[in-house]
């Protein structure tokens, strides 16, 4: 027993909402800073978005030839089509595949760039040729920018869970998981993933308010149109519909029906443009794209029963989603945390919109939709489950110090080099190009600065001021000599995992036979793909150098206080309703 459990007990630890409220009255400048250091934070990690110029890929080529389509008033892509294998062949005619939510939305600012001669502008760069600065261009409106709007959902949202550790964990999204590269890339996910976290943050203020019709209604609409930009989004939608029935005070059946009525309607009129679309590009109001891509006959669109062994791989395979955002880990402690804390309805939305992401995608037929650093179908799934990721660095600051420093070097190497990987054995190529200093172009790289260490370094200057400001915006975190063993434990034990249990494990090798399943016969064939037996041990090694000196600087910016033995106030000061403080010292 501590020795302060044998003293008399003082008043209870106020919760930290109010605890947060206390130090603001007493030091009204200090969360104004605090708050615009935050800010900062999060906008350089948006310009850290914007200085990338990525390399083609089907996808992204699809959405492009879609936009330049309806621009000219048409949705057949017959003129681009051979530009991109993401197509189907529909009476004669090709169409992209892709849903045309993110099309939509990019087609005025793809008017406004196109009015001001911005193609003839990427025809002239020096970056890349070809118009690859056109759907750059476009990327700044269709991904850069809701990128940049997630993380400050996310700042916002966290900070309701855990005052003062918001910057953080927007910065961890943003540098540490797939949400960075995507955010470089013109594919749909950051958008519908936005709009489907959007919808969860509306609901969440309603419920912490008075019963709002209006903002059901808002998060309706930004659910619908979702699932106009992603299909899979309307997992999403069924569990943030039980959610929002979790209200206990809007229980009664009139409570229910009108609570219901406004999210449905909200999410009928959020699907409106899709199904104006199909009406007229297929002459039916509910025929999609995917319905003729002949691998999405089997099976429900491609979805089979879960799978077990797919799961493995995208969790802990070399390109796994655990594997290179090891953090998310404490997101999923995070979350149990605050269910702890009596955010039970919150915990479960977040368990429940992971558990169909994942379920659905280990039974998907190409689980890691092709070349991409990771399993990308998961992206949607990142904001919820980074969120609590705030909780668990309150609690145990030495892990989750060590992850995010983990994932982020792990993540920030393999988008700056080559993110469109597409076999597990791939990935060796990141730490490759990263010691012959070649890398993706940047905006640097447009103005003659090349693509290697001059004309990256404008990613990486931006990047390493938003971890640094995020960590001056957060608190100063406990840290004890136990939190320490922790920290080094969870870093070995990470290094060896990932440099060796892919292989070992036959991890990898479950992954390149769900490639050959999906119709790539090559994909076992590891001198074709420039592959490795430990894909990922030169990169474990550095990402893991990277922890230490995280460790490091945490240890010498510790605060001086030890933590009581309580370690928090999770399921105890947090769920008592404590009387604020006033000013006076």
């Amino acid at each position: 027993m501590d020795a302060e459990a044998s003293e008399p007990q003082g008043p209870p630890a106020p919760a930290p909402g109010v605890a947060a409220a206390n130090r603001a009255a007493r030091n009204p400048g200090k969360p104004r800073r605090a708050r615009r250091v935050a800010l900062g934070a999060i906008l350089l990690v948006g310009l850290a978005f914007a200085t990338m110029i990525q390399s083609f890929s089907w996808n992204q080529t699809s959405h492009f030839d879609l936009i330049r389509a309806i621009d000219k008033g048409t949705t057949t892509i017959d003129a681009y089509q051979q530009n991109t294998g993401d197509k189907v062949l529909y009476r004669g005619h090709w169409y992209s595949a892709r849903a045309p939510g993110l099309a939509l939305f990019s087609l005025p600012f793809y008017k406004a760039i196109t009015f001001v001669g911005a193609d003839s502008l990427a025809r002239e760069s020096q970056a890349q040729r070809n118009d690859d600065e056109m759907i750059y261009f476009l990327g700044l409106w269709a991904n850069v920018l809701p990128g940049l709007l997630l993380l400050l959902l996310v700042w916002r949202v966290a900070e309701r869970f855990e005052p003062g550790y918001g910057a953080a964990t927007a910065v961890i999204l943003g540098l540490g998981t797939m949400v960075l590269p995507l955010s470089t890339l013109l594919f749909s996910h950051v958008f519908s993933t936005l709009l489907g976290f959007a919808a969860f943050a509306l609901m969440l203020r309603e419920r912490d308010g008075p019963p709002s019709i209006a903002l059901l209604g808002l998060a309706g609409l930004a659910m619908g149109y979702a699932v106009a930009s992603e299909y899979p989004l309307f997992f999403v939608a069924l569990v943030l519909g039980l959610y929002l029935l979790s209200r206990r005070d809007a229980l009664s059946a009139v409570g229910v029906l009108r609570r219901a009525g406004a999210y449905i309607v909200g999410g009928l009129l959020g699907i409106v443009p899709l199904l104006l679309y199909n009406r007229y590009t297929f002459h039916s109001w509910t025929h999609l794209a995917y319905s003729d891509v002949p691998r999405q006959h089997k099976g429900f669109f491609g979805i089979g029963a879960p799978s077990l062994k797919v799961l493995s791989t995208l969790l802990f395979d070399s390109r796994g989603l655990l594997t290179i955002s090891p953090v998310l880990l404490m997101g999923a402690i995070g979350t149990f945390l605050l269910y702890r804390r009596g955010k039970r309805a919150e915990a479960l939305t977040i368990t429940g919109i992971c558990i169909c992401y994942v379920g659905y995608n280990s039974g998907y037929y190409l689980p890691f939709g092709g070349g991409f650093m990771g399993p990308r179908f998961l992206t949607t799934m990142l904001p919820f489950l980074a969120v609590p990721i705030g909780l668990a660095l309150k609690r145990f600051p030495g892990p989750t110090v060590v992850l995010a420093a983990i994932s982020i070097t792990t993540t920030v190497v393999a988008t700056i080099t080559h993110p469109l990987v597409g076999y597990e054995n791939e990935t060796v190529v990141w730490t490759r190009y990263l010691g012959q200093g070649a890398f993706q172009p940047t905006i640097a790289s447009a103005f003659g600065l090349g693509r290697g260490w001059g004309g990256i370094w404008v990613f990486l200057l931006a990047a390493g001021g938003a971890v640094l400001l995020a960590a001056r915006a957060t608190p100063r975190l406990r840290f004890s000599s136990g939190e320490l063993g922790a920290a080094l434990l969870t870093l070995a034990a990470w290094a060896l995992f990932a440099a060796l249990a892919p292989t070992l494990l036959g991890i990898d090798h479950l992954g390149l036979e769900s490639i050959v399943k999906a119709g790539d016969h090559t994909a076992l064939n590891l001198k074709l793909h420039d592959g490795s037996r430990y894909p990922l041990a030169t990169l474990a090694a550095i990402a893991a150098a990277a922890g230490l000196v995280a460790l490091a600087a945490m240890w010498l910016l510790r605060s001086e206080r030890e933590p009581p033995s309580g370690r928090g106030d999770e399921g105890r000061g947090a769920a008592r309703s404590e009387p604020a403080l006033t000013g006076a010292q």
